[in-house]
């Protein structure tokens, strides 16, 4: 057995099965509604091409779709810490620095994503009178993607938070992230 075998047999991180569940399922809305988009779209093409009569719905249902599909991502993205990140103050300090950031970080992205819902909830409800031109859905279903994404990005960091708190360390991300990450550094001199 091998150094790395040993280290992953570590002790599994605070509410690893409930961040487990939330990603699948995230991540399964996600392909559910990529599916749609993608059989939407060609059902479209199919019709204008064949029977020279597109459907009149069919942009709309792709774009409702995508709307969805766009916050739901971010919400598993957030969680996996593959947003793009700039790391030019953490790389430079200790052990006990980098926990602080990560730590005020997740505080951030929490308070952001929790004052960003609560300030667009009004509108949500406000615009929810509308509907859409060609398929009549409300349009607070179309507003409503961005509060269900931040509601769950906001809930990740959270979770985050909590993990690194209750650990006392960074939560430890797959090394293809590392390795795939464009790091720049500054040249002397500059």
């Amino acid at each position: 057995m091998s150094a790395n075998d040993e280290g992953s047999k570590e002790k599994p991180l605070p509410l690893a099965n409930l961040v487990r569940w939330m990603v699948r399922g995230e991540q399964g809305i996600a392909a559910f509604l990529l599916f749609i988009i993608l059989s939407t779209m060609a059902t479209q093409v199919f019709a204008r091409y064949v029977f020279g009569a597109p459907f009149s719905w069919s942009e709309e249902v792709a774009r409702l779709c995508l709307i969805w599909l766009t916050f739901i991502s971010a919400a598993f993205v957030m969680a996996q810490g593959r947003h793009i990140a700039v790391d030019m103050i953490s790389s430079r300090v200790g052990d006990r620095g980098k926990l602080a950031i990560e730590c005020f970080s997740y505080l951030v992205v929490a308070g952001a994503c929790l004052l960003l819902l609560v300030g667009g909830a009004r509108f949500i409800w406000y615009v929810g009178k509308v509907g859409s031109p060609a398929i009549g859905v409300a349009k607070s279903w179309w507003y409503g993607a961005g509060g269900v994404g931040l509601l769950l990005m906001a809930i990740h960091s959270l979770i985050n938070l909590f993990q690194v708190m209750k650990t006392g360390r960074p939560i430890p991300r797959e090394a293809a992230i590392e390795e795939d990450a464009l790091q720049l550094e500054l040249e002397e001199g500059e």
